[in-house]
This record gives C-alpha cells, sequence and structure tokens, in this order.
C-alpha cells in the first residue's frame, strides 16, 4: 500500500509540475524541430519500421546505449541472430543523446502506435546526468516514472523490464554516478516482480574498487561488444519465462537464471568477484560451490572452516536458497573467470524440490560442463545432495536418492571425483537426528565437521 501511495503521489507531482512546465527533464520534446536533422530523419524511419515490424514481441526504449544493440560493432551481432532472425523479434527505439524528455516526446509521437509487444526494455536516464548535470535527480525520477506509466498505459499486457542507469564515469565518486545511484534508487521501487520487473545487469560488471571495467564500458559509458553480451545473458532468463510457450521451454531447473533482483545475492556476487580480483597468486585450492549448506561455511560449519581450510586459498561459492539454475547461472557468469581453481566441489538440488530428479541431474551435469569448459585443470568433488527430512520415506528425501543414483554415473575417478559420505550423517537406521541436522535440512558443526573430513584429503593430496 505504501509503495501504491508514493507511486500516485510521484504521479500526482509530476503531472503537476509537468503541467507547469518547470522540469525540462520532463516536458516532451524532440532534440530538434529540423525535418533534415538525423534525429528527426529518424523518428521517420522507425515509423515506417513499425509498419514492418508491427508483430515484434520486445520493443526497446532508450537513448544510445539502447541504440547500440543495432550496431554491428557493439550488441549488433546479438541483435540480428536473437532479435532479427531469432526467437525474440525485437524493434529498437534507442537515439543518441535522448533526454528522457525526448523519448517522452516519442512514446507521444508515433512509437508506440501499431505495436503490441509482450515485453517492454526501458533504460533512460543517462544523458540526464551525462550531457545535463544541472538536473536534478529529483526530476529524472519524476520523468523516468511517467515514462513508465506512458508505457503502461499503452501496453497494458505487456511485461516491462526497467534497467537503472548503466554507471557514468570511470570512478565511483563521479558527481554523475552518484546522481544516478540516487534515481536508481527511486525508480526501482516502482517495480513489482509481476507486471515491471527490475533488472541490473550492469551492477555485477564493475571492478573490485568500483571503477567502471573498461572493457565493458569502453568510454565509461557505453557497452562494448562483450557488455552487450552481458546484458543479453541477464534479459533472457525473463525473456524465455514472458515470450517461449511452455511446450518449448528448457525444463526450469536447467535454464540458467539469476537473482540480481535481489540485493543481498548480487552483493555477494560483487563481493567475490573482489576477492577473485584481488587475490595476489590467482589460484584456489578449493572453490565450493552449491546452496545455503555450502553457504553455511560461513555459519555454523565456520570454527570448522577455520580448524580444516585456514591454511589454504579456498572460495566459498554457496548461496542461500540457490536451485539448480541459480548456480549455472553464476558459474557462466563469472565465479569461474580470473583465476584457477585446483579442486572445485559440488553440491546443489535440494532447493529444486518441484523440479523432476531428471532435470536436476541434468542440470548438475550441466554446471559440470560449465567448470570442466572454465577451469579444465580442476578436479571436480561431486558430492551427492546431502539427506533431509528426518525419516528416509519421505517424499523429498526419496526424490534426492533418485538424482544421487544419476549423478554418481558423472564421475570417472580423475577428472571427477564422486565423493559420497551421506551414511556419515545419518543414523544406522536412515533417519537423520538434531543433534547434526537441526532443522533436517542443514548441519551444524558435528556435519560439517564430517564433511571437512571426506574433504580435506583431496585437499592435501
Amino acid at each position: 500500500m505504501k509503495k501504491l501511495s508514493a507511486f500516485i503521489f510521484t504521479l500526482f507531482l509530476a503531472s503537476f509540475t509537468f503541467a507547469m512546465g518547470l522540469m525540462p527533464a520532463m516536458t516532451a520534446a524532440p532534440q530538434s524541430t529540423d525535418s533534415n536533422y538525423w534525429w528527426c530523419t529518424k523518428h521517420n524511419a522507425k515509423l515506417n519500421e513499425i509498419k514492418e515490424r508491427g508483430d515484434a514481441l520486445v520493443a526497446f526504449y532508450g537513448d544510445s546505449i539502447t541504440e547500440l544493440w543495432e550496431w554491428q560493432d557493439r550488441g549488433g551481432a546479438i541483435w540480428d541472430e536473437q532479435f532479427v532472425k531469432g526467437p525474440y523479434k525485437g524493434i529498437c527505439f534507442g537515439y543518441s543523446a535522448d533526454c528522457t524528455q525526448h523519448l517522452l516526446w516519442r512514446l507521444e509521437n508515433g512509437e508506440m502506435e501499431g505495436l503490441d509487444p509482450k515485453v517492454v526494455v526501458l533504460q533512460i536516464g543517462t544523458n540526464n546526468s551525462w550531457l545535463h548535470p544541472e538536473y536534478p535527480a529529483a526530476d529524472t525520477i519524476f520523468a523516468i516514472t511517467a515514462i513508465l506509466q506512458k508505457i503502461r498505459n499503452g501496453f497494458p499486457n505487456a511485461k516491462v523490464i526497467m534497467c537503472p542507469i548503466p554507471p557514468c564515469g570511470e570512478l565511483p565518486e563521479d558527481p554523475r554516478r552518484i546522481k544516478n545511484n540516487i534515481v536508481n534508487k527511486e525508480i526501482a521501487k516502482f517495480t513489482d516482480g509481476r507486471e515491471v520487473f527490475w533488472l541490473d545487469w550492469s551492477y555485477p560488471l564493475l571492478k573490485s574498487d568500483g571503477k567502471v571495467d573498461q572493457a565493458l564500458f569502453y568510454d565509461f559509458v557505453h557497452p562494448t561488444k562483450e557488455g552487450y553480451e552481458k546484458w543479453f545473458q541477464a534479459l533472457k532468463p525473463l525473456l524465455d519465462e514472458f515470450l517461449v510457450p511452455e511446450k518449448e521451454k528448457e525444463p526450469e531447473a536447467i535454464t540458467p537464471a539469476a537473482k540480481l533482483e535481489e540485493e543481498w545475492w548480487r552483493k555477494r556476487l560483487f563481493d567475490h568477484r573482489v576477492k577473485i580480483c584481488s587475490s595476489t597468486n590467482k589460484v584456489f585450492n578449493l572453490v565450493l560451490c552449491g546452496d545455503s549448506i555450502t553457504h553455511g561455511w560461513e555459519g555454523w560449519g565456520k570454527p570448522v572452516f577455520e580448524e580444516y581450510f585456514s591454511g589454504i586459498q579456498t572460495l566459498n561459492c554457496g548461496y542461500g536458497g540457490d536451485k539448480t539454475q541459480h548456480l549455472l547461472w553464476r558459474l557462466q557468469n563469472g565465479e569461474l573467470d580470473g583465476y584457477t581453481a585446483k579442486n572445485v566441489a559440488v553440491m546443489i538440488g535440494t532447493n529444486n524440490v518441484e523440479d523432476p530428479a531428471e532435470d536436476v541431474a541434468a542440470a548438475i551435469k550441466a554446471c559440470l560442463d560449465v567448470i570442466k569448459e572454465k577451469q579444465p585443470e580442476a578436479r571436480i568433488l561431486l558430492m551427492p545432495i546431502f539427506p533431509r527430512d528426518k525419516q528416509p520415506t519421505n517424499e523429498r528425501r526419496i526424490k534426492n536418492g533418485k538424482v544421487n543414483e544419476i549423478i554418481k554415473k558423472y564421475a570417472d575417478g580423475e577428472k571427477v571425483v564422486w565423493l559420497d559420505f551421506n551414511e556419515k550423517l545419518m543414523e544406522e537406521d536412515g533417519t537423520l537426528s538434531e543433534s547434526v541436522f537441526p532443522d533436517f535440512l542443514h548441519p551444524n558443526e558435528k556435519g560439517y565437521r564430517v564433511w571437512a573430513e571426506a574433504v580435506k584429503p583431496f585437499i592435501e593430496n
């Protein structure tokens, strides 16, 4: 209710200030009224393009960052493959140097007419700080709110993917970056995860010191070809969810998915990149991949971890609540990059409670394939899903057992080692004891000690 009230108030205030003509940022205006100016020529060309591509499923609206999707030396290859020839059927309304007022004008003057997209991707506001440092953050917030409302009114059945303003300027203390952070924090509040979705694709791509990575943003504002690849990788799971019919979709368990909308998850991803970048020798003896059970080495398992592994370089890539699809996304998008791993331990799947055992096993196989590709010299310690729930007859325990029976066949004893110590975690009758699993899911210090004793010989060797 508070979010809705704030939204209504913002719209009211925005409408009032717009009517009074007080804010250039949200007073709809073209870049030029000269019909021969490139901007006007492009606008007319886009209106004609609508006649040819009016069946587009995805509509992108924005400034030059959006425009460069169509440039061959930037996002063009992906655009042609995925949005022209491929399954997503896109149309791009990105204009260099556009501020919010210019996009407002375009929306009011034909760039929505004749379209019925299922998805709208919105990214605007960079030039409100880059070209107009005099525009207050509040004006940009109000303007983007008005743009969002106009899109929601014009395309009531479309899902809107709202992207924040990417980092502007090389340094974290750049005034434009600071202002954009204020804008992003506020406009994110108008996404609900049902009709309007927040997709922060650029935040994890900063360097460990907070500087913009020039390999991804060549002039500290526009993405490189690699930057557009990252953007598409972040977009794809949402596009597939919104556009691909259920019967054509890959099983959810094996479809890479990020949780970038969750601040803690995004921060943990970023912190791992910082640790990787700041590592002196870029070698990790042990990389742990998994969910909350692996994450728990930093909780219940911390005393055991310090006792057994404090002397070696380790990287804990366990994230509470993660499923196979989330680990798969992370492995593909940075957590295996920039260093050499000697041993990679994998345990994932207990959170895939609604997925068939076969899909979970296939997803784990996909994770192993990525590890082999990105860390070809590493030995993989593949572990079965830990037992869960008190009784061995529990449905979830039985399904996890089926997964384990499949995935143990992925081990060859050399490159992939099957490391099964589940029996040591259970009572003789197969039940779980609260003295080891207080919630019948997560091990306590005693359970982590069993785990450490099973893993330590491999690290020592």
